[in-house]
């Protein structure tokens, strides 16, 4: 058996406008049955069973008492309160045969102790039978019984509505954007999605074909972008070697002629320590400013990939980061003191690319 949701209305003792506005309800619905049928409308199933059927679903609605019992394989969805809003007018004396305003408490508490006060859909509706005034509803001071009214449904989690009964009440508004009254009654049932709510096959191939393909084009859009990336992980071979005492330095200098003219570097069994000493710092510097030369060009690389768009923001950052590293290591060999080096990674990544 499915589950079936179960709609509340109430209070139910005596309450001659409940009886008129379940019996409206279920004429409306059995008349769009009847006109519209297969085309995804409401329609009646029984006395006390609606159907809410639509391009997306289908659910089946039990409608109860207040108070009654708990159906098995339901669930308690929603509840709707009623009272006649004339005899609830405060100038007017109660000529029995409805509910009144002030007797809903009772009946939200009943329904609470029972846990049986719906959380998807509460409404408080105020039913006449007649198109009347707000001082024919609410009396002189209508505006000040409005609010209370309002602030107790509020309190509640309530909807509050006045709802015209009569054949000419239940035919208003339904083609309105912000609808009232009956109008707004049916568009909440209409509107809910229900516990018991079956995904349309129709909606279901729907959602299942433009999931895929979703996923078809986000796949290709991968592969593209994978395909127009040629990123490579930097290379440290590219910024030459960050020590500047190797072997092609030491060779360098054993192996120069003294003859200036060449423009060779004297032979080191010709010169004394200290122009030895210079020169290896001349040598060193050079090779430094070298490799600089080599981080900044690649910052410029970077720099309009990013631009050209071929890099994502994750490859730009983790590129800049590794020109940076090798930019940081470089300038530790003029010395810069700890502290420079600080600030320098306290900076963005895309410091390296403006510039």
């Amino acid at each position: 058996m499915p589950i079936s949701s179960v709609l509340r209305m109430g209070p139910s003792d005596d309450n001659v406008s409940a009886k008129l506005l379940r019996n409206a309800l279920v004429a409306y619905f059995e008349k769009l049955s009847t006109e519209t049928r297969g085309k995804g409308a409401i329609h009646n199933k029984s006395d006390s069973t609606i159907e809410v059927s639509n391009k997306y679903f289908t659910a089946n609605i039990a409608v109860e008492d207040i108070g009654g019992p708990v159906l098995p394989k339901s669930k308690e969805d929603s509840v709707i309160l009623v009272f006649d809003a004339l005899q609830s007018n405060p100038d007017r004396p109660s000529v029995g045969g409805g509910a009144s305003f002030e007797s809903l408490s009772a009946a939200h508490d009943t329904a609470e102790e029972k846990e049986t006060c719906g959380d998807l859909l509460r409404l408080c509706v105020g039913v006449s039978l007649t198109s009347l005034s707000p001082e024919e509803l609410r009396g002189k001071d209508h505006e000040k019984e409005y609010s209370r009214r309002i602030l107790w449904c509020l309190d509640r989690g309530y909807e509050y509505v006045e709802a015209d009964l009569s054949q000419e009440g239940q035919k208003k508004g339904h083609e309105d954007r912000d609808k009232e009254g009956f109008a707004r009654i049916i568009e909440a049932i209409q509107g809910t999605v229900w516990s018991s709510a079956v995904m349309s096959k129709s909606k279901t191939r729907e959602l299942k074909q433009s999931y895929e393909e979703e996923t078809s084009v986000l796949g290709k859009q991968a592969e593209e972008k994978e395909g127009e990336n040629a990123y490579e992980p930097p290379d440290p071979s590219k910024f030459g070697p960050l020590s500047t005492k190797d072997d092609s330095l030491e060779e360098k200098i054993l192996n120069y002629d003294s003859n200036a003219e060449t423009g060779l570097l004297p032979n080191p069994d010709k010169v004394g320590p200290e122009a030895m000493a210079q020169l290896r710092k001349d040598l060193e510097t050079e090779q430094v400013f070298d490799q600089m030369e080599s981080v900044l060009k690649e910052a410029s690389r970077i720099r309009e990939a990013s631009k050209s768009g071929t890099l994502t923001d994750e490859e730009r950052r983790e590129r800049a980061g590794d020109a940076a590293l090798a930019l940081v290591n470089l300038m530790s060999q003029f010395g810069i003191e700890e502290d420079d080096d600080s600030e320098l990674e306290e900076s963005d990544d895309s410091g390296v690319l403006d510039n």
